[in-house]
């Protein structure tokens, strides 16, 4: 469990910063705010698709024919596909214009996708393998929200010179990981 917010955590700084760290924006005339909306809904839809179908052909096509080991690297095609898919969806969604492989970067790039997918394949049944795609992706979403609020807040706040910036995004994520930790012995494995 503990693991598994950790992966989550990651994902969250590495979806939030990596644009940032590039230079470009995922969503075409949008404040940060929105742009991390709009990820999170990407990410959102994108896991929960990516959980289903992962389960779909591990037990349709993968065990059948005893291909198991397969499993990582078809996980992986079924991510590069449905990334722009989802991408290019993102448009008729609402008021996001998605600059297209940027955002289809980040998406293939998040390890909460790839983990998730991974985790659903194995799932022992449809119903198990839905709901960990749909509640994986509303806390990946939630995480992104939460850490848009709080980067939003710090960033009117008066922070000295020398943590302005990624150090107290550090901070912030390091504060977060505690709370999240204190959640772990809620749920009994």
């Amino acid at each position: 469990m503990s693991s598994l917010l950790l992966i989550l955590l990651a994902a969250v700084l590495v979806s939030q910063y990596a644009p940032a760290m590039l230079g470009t924006r995922l969503f075409e005339a949008t404040d940060d705010y929105s742009n991390s909306v709009g990820l999170a809904l990407a990410s959102f839809i994108l896991i929960a698709a990516v959980a289903i179908i992962a389960y779909g052909i591990d037990h349709a096509v993968l065990r059948p024919f005893a291909i198991d080991y397969l499993r990582t690297f078809v996980v992986i095609i079924v991510i590069m596909t449905l990334a722009p898919v989802v991408a290019a969806s993102m448009s008729k969604l609402g008021s996001w214009t998605p600059v297209h492989w940027p955002l289809v970067l980040v998406l293939i790039g998040n390890p909460a996708v790839l983990g998730t997918a991974l985790q659903s394949a194995v799932a022992p049944d449809f119903s198990t393998a839905l709901w960990l795609g749909i509640g994986i992706g509303a806390a990946f979403a939630a995480l992104l929200l939460a850490f848009a609020t709080l980067q939003a807040r710090v960033a009117t706040a008066r922070v000295p010179r020398a943590f302005r910036e990624m150090p107290v995004a550090f901070v912030t994520v390091g504060l977060m990981a505690l709370a999240l930790m204190g959640l772990t012995g809620l749920v009994r494995d």
